[in-house]
């Protein structure tokens, strides 16, 4: 469906329904009519040498014996050269839902990373459904345009209940998933019909009716589902609380997990459909532009989520260390290296209409994990920072513990005001705006007092064990609270403690600080695995891509260079279950160059060749 222009043509008034097949006259100047159709300005006229052709040309020649069997069995769509203005259009409500809610949703548990996952499962599944029937039947006319603004529609859908995602989550109120599978239901529903349209234009062509009948059964069928799975969310139900007001008891509920069953078995359908019927195929399409196209897209992602990695660093004021440059030039050169370890094995010629149909869904995986890698790549930049931030924190209250310790200071006074200052130079003067850490700091504030109050005693009478036991405990609480405020200025907080009770406790440094260990930890492990694994996928992509001509040997050894980098990226974070190599590897600056130095490989492996070896090898 293209909304573009073709200037040396007399544009026709856009129709109610348009057929997507090649009619005569769209062969004519059309421009998804094959190159010798442009030559058609004066049909009339023919040379001596066309005339003197057709005079002794053999009819029982291949060409005549088939042009009566295509004619009728196999028609011939209009082919885009590539991606229309509505598909690019329609890319840009994608990636829009995509940074929205990268930027909303912040993994740092298991809940939250499946639930990232399931969203952009979600997501994907939608965008490639309509992007197969765009890239296959899609023509200019009313209805085409009216079915399009539905889609951006369900888009817009997704942006909606992207903030209120919290899958398997006790909620009071599921009226967003209640819309949600609604807009669903809507969406492909409107597939639906636009594939029966097809299915009217095509419905001549004996070999088009029953695979394009079973898409639009399991089209018709995910969409009842969808529907269906409406009601199966709970009804809200209401309580009284101790003062006899009315709220919203909250409710657990799986009934979402049936979404990606739904998305993912329709996709499978879709393909497999495609792959036994071919004359509905990718063949002659511009799916491959459509796919490599969203890869730079989800690649183009990256960037913007490390940029904003940057950005945290830059509002805090801290200064640029050689780490934290060193991590900044990695993470980009993890991006461009993923670029060409994909691009550099794009084929655009045809390469089988299974494998291509294999190669377009493999993409599902393989974006899934390059969302994950480079989401987790810019939060370890931010580990970075915050490690060395806290190295300085640390240092200067540890300074502070020894003086007390050795009661250096000549009053409670001196004590904290001297604690109070190290706090505000190494934490809150340099909280940006938009981040409130108030509370923190009335905490802070008050616990100054206890403080000095506590030293006071201690200095009264050094044998006041309970004075000893306050003055430490409210250290050791107003270091805490200068970690997580440390922490909320780059935007990274901890899950919600689900069994934790409603009562004051005062945290612990050590064990807040091992939470937030326990967040990147996730990260790591997802990181070096999505990592791993996009190698591997890009390496099963090359191969089923890979043209005749280069299936040699040193392609193979180049292809199989790659998997094991990916396989050995998998393997690292079996660091998990040695916490010291664990411990030191998380401590280390080294996380995100090992994974620029495997993709700096595997790319050397892909470009390298032998001396004196024939360079067509």
């Amino acid at each position: 469906m293209g909304h573009e222009g073709h200037p040396h043509h007399e544009e026709k008034p856009l129709s109610f329904f348009a057929s997507p097949l090649l009619s005569h006259s769209a062969n004519q100047g059309h421009a998804y009519a094959p190159a010798e159709t442009h030559h058609s300005h004066t049909p009339s006229i023919h040379s001596s040498n066309d005339l003197e052709h057709q005079k002794t040309a053999d009819t029982t020649h291949v060409p005549f014996q088939n042009t009566d069997c295509d004619l009728h069995d196999s028609p011939s769509f209009h082919r885009h050269a590539e991606a229309t203005t509505a598909e690019l259009f329609y890319d840009l409500f994608f990636v829009a839902n995509l940074t929205t809610f990268t930027s909303v949703l912040e993994i740092n548990d298991k809940n939250s990373l499946t639930a990232y996952i399931g969203f952009f499962s979600l997501l994907w599944l939608t965008w490639y459904q309509v992007s197969l029937y765009d890239v296959r039947f899609s023509s200019d006319s009313v209805f085409e345009r009216a079915a399009k603004a539905i889609h951006f529609g369900v888009m817009v859908g997704f942006a909606v209940i992207g903030p209120q995602w919290k899958p398997g989550q006790e909620l009071p109120d599921y009226d967003i998933y209640r819309a949600f599978g609604l807009i669903l239901m809507v969406s492909r529903f409107t597939l639906f019909a636009q594939y029966a349209v097809t299915l009217y234009y095509t419905r001549q062509y004996k070999k088009t009716i029953v695979p394009i009948l079973a898409i639009m059964g399991s089209t018709l069928v995910a969409a009842i589902l969808y529907g269906a799975l409406t009601p199966v969310f709970p009804k809200d139900k209401t309580a009284l609380d101790q003062y006899g007001e009315p709220y919203f008891l909250s409710q657990k509920s799986e009934a979402y997990i049936a979404w990606y069953v739904i998305g993912l078995s329709e996709t499978l359908v879709t393909v497999c459909v495609s792959c036994i019927w071919r004359v509905i195929s990718f063949k002659g399409t511009h799916m491959v532009q459509r796919m490599s196209l969203l890869t730079l897209i989800i690649l183009g992602e990256g960037i913007i989520v490390i940029c904003k990695s940057i950005s945290k660093i830059v509002k805090n004021e801290f200064l640029w260390t050689a780490a934290v440059v060193g991590q900044v030039i990695a993470a980009v050169l993890i991006i461009y290296f993923l670029y060409m370890l994909y691009f550099d094995r794009m084929q655009e010629e045809h390469f089988g209409s299974i494998k291509q149909q294999i190669w377009s869904f493999g993409h599902f995986p393989l974006h899934t994990v390059l969302v994950l890698v480079l989401q987790g790549v810019s939060l370890l930049i931010i580990w970075t920072q915050a490690v060395s931030a806290l190295n300085y924190l640390a240092t200067d209250i540890y300074s502070v513990a020894d003086h007390m310790g050795n009661l250096s200071y000549a009053n409670g006074s001196d004590l904290a005001y001297d604690l109070n200052y190290t706090l505000y130079a190494n934490v809150y003067w340099y909280i940006p705006k938009g981040v409130d850490v108030s509370t923190e700091e009335d905490q802070v504030y008050s616990l100054m007092f206890d403080i000095s109050d506590s030293y006071d005693y201690v200095l009264a009478d050094q044998s006041n064990e309970t004075a000893i036991d306050d003055l430490y405990n409210d250290v050791n609480e107003v270091f805490a609270l200068s970690v997580k405020s440390l922490f909320d200025t780059f935007s990274v907080s901890l899950p919600k403690d689900k069994s934790k009770k409603k009562e004051d406790k005062a945290l612990d440094v050590d064990v807040l600080f091992a939470k937030y260990v326990g967040v990147f930890d996730l990260v790591f492990q997802y990181v070096f695995i999505s990592g791993g694994l996009a190698l591997i996928l890009i390496t099963v992509m090359g191969f089923l891509s890979l043209p005749g001509s280069k299936r040699k040997p040193s392609e193979y050894a180049r292809l199989g260079i790659n998997g094991a980098c990916g396989l050995g990226l998998t393997l690292i974070s079996l660091l998990k279950y040695n916490a010291n190599l664990e411990g030191n590897f998380l401590a280390s600056t080294g996380m995100i160059p090992t994974l620029m130095a495997v993709y700096f490989l595997c790319v050397l492996a892909n470009h390298v060749r032998i001396p004196g070896r024939n360079k067509a090898h």
